[in-house]
């Protein structure tokens, strides 16, 4: 099995999601697992109600810190896909987390991407469960 694995320091200001991308982009990373640790200036994230289908979006205009994130990278029509959760903490001590979406503003982040070897993963629409799961191995 032949993996890789990076460290990478992602820039102030930038998108989390799409730094995330692009450092996997800029190594060719199509299948891999995600950490980040750090802080954001303001975050963006959803929740999954699956009774409606749809994603519920909180904006926390707010500084808070990444106390774990967690996630994969694989394939979406052809493109690179960050599929990242989020578990955050403010200065109470209170805490909140969700799916990670875009508008994730970085202060400071450190990521780590592995790499897992073999095909590329994609996603595809699942009717049942009206979300972009990986297509099943034939």
């Amino acid at each position: 099995m032949n993996e890789r694995a990076m460290l990478q320091r992602l820039p102030k200001g930038g998108d989390l999601i799409r730094e995330i991308k692009r450092a996997a982009d800029a190594q060719n990373m199509t299948k891999g697992t995600v950490q980040v640790i750090g802080a954001l200036k303001r975050a963006e994230i959803s929740f999954y109600r699956q009774k409606d289908q749809t994603y519920v979006p909180r904006t926390l205009e707010h500084d808070v810190e990444i106390l774990a994130g967690m996630g994969n990278i694989s394939l979406k029509d052809g493109e690179t896909f960050v599929h990242l959760h989020l578990t955050l903490g403010d200065e109470s001590g209170g805490c909140t987390g969700g799916h990670a979406m875009e508008g994730c503003i970085i202060l400071a982040a450190e990521a780590m991407i592995r790499e897992i070897s073999g095909p590329p993963l994609h996603r595809e629409f699942d009717e049942e469960t009206g979300l972009f799961l990986w297509r099943e191995p034939n």
